[in-house]
C-alpha cells in the first residue's frame, strides 16, 4: 500500500535512507524532517505494517539545499523533482519503485507539471538505478561533477496527460 508518510515513519523511512549510501546521501532526523516539509509529497509503501520504500518529491522554487535541485531548479520551471526513492534491500524485485512512480506520473499530472527530473550517481556508479529509471523511460539529460569522487546524471521524463 502507498501512503503518505506520518510522524510514526521517521526512524524507518531515517534507516532505510542511511541503509541506502551512498546511493543517496546520509540524513539525521532534523535533515529528513526537513526534507519532508519542503516536499510536495512524501511517500511510503506498506506492507503488513512494515516500510519497504520511501519516494520524496519537491517541486519548483523550495528553499532546498540541495545543489543538485537548485541547478535542475535554475534549468526548469515547472516540475516535479525526486529528491529519493529508496527501496528497502529485502523489499526489492516487488515492484515498489514502479508503483511510487506510477503514483508520482499521476500526481504530476495532477499538480500541472511538465517534467518530471532527478539525478542518478554515476560517480560512485549506481547501476541498479541507471538501468530502473532507463527501463521506466528517464532520459539522460547531463553529467555533472558536484565534488571529489562525485558524478551524477540528471534525467528527465516528460509528463504525459
Amino acid at each position: 500500500m502507498i501512503r503518505e508518510i506520518n510522524p510514526q515513519d521517521i526512524e524507518s523511512v531515517l534507516a532505510i535512507n542511511n541503509d541506502a549510501v551512498p546511493a543517496v546521501n546520509s540524513l539525521n532526523v532534523s535533515e529528513l524532517l526537513d526534507i519532508v516539509d519542503i516536499s510536495q509529497k512524501t511517500w511510503v509503501v506498506e506492507e503488513e505494517d512494515t516500510i519497504g520504500g520511501v519516494l520524496i518529491v519537491i517541486g519548483p522554487g523550495e528553499s532546498y539545499r540541495s545543489t543538485n535541485y537548485s541547478w535542475l531548479d535554475s534549468q526548469f520551471t515547472n516540475f516535479c523533482y525526486v529528491d529519493r526513492i529508496v527501496i528497502d534491500p529485502t523489499n526489492k524485485r516487488k515492484g515498489y519503485g514502479r508503483l511510487l512512480y506510477l503514483a508520482l506520473e499521476e500526481h504530476a499530472i495532477y499538480v500541472g507539471a511538465d517534467v518530471l527530473l532527478c539525478e542518478v550517481n554515476v560517480e560512485p556508479e549506481n547501476p541498479q538505478s541507471l538501468s530502473f529509471h532507463a527501463s521506466l523511460g528517464w532520459v539522460p539529460l547531463q553529467d555533472r561533477k558536484y565534488g571529489p569522487g562525485k558524478v551524477v546524471r540528471y534525467f528527465q521524463k516528460s509528463v504525459s496527460s
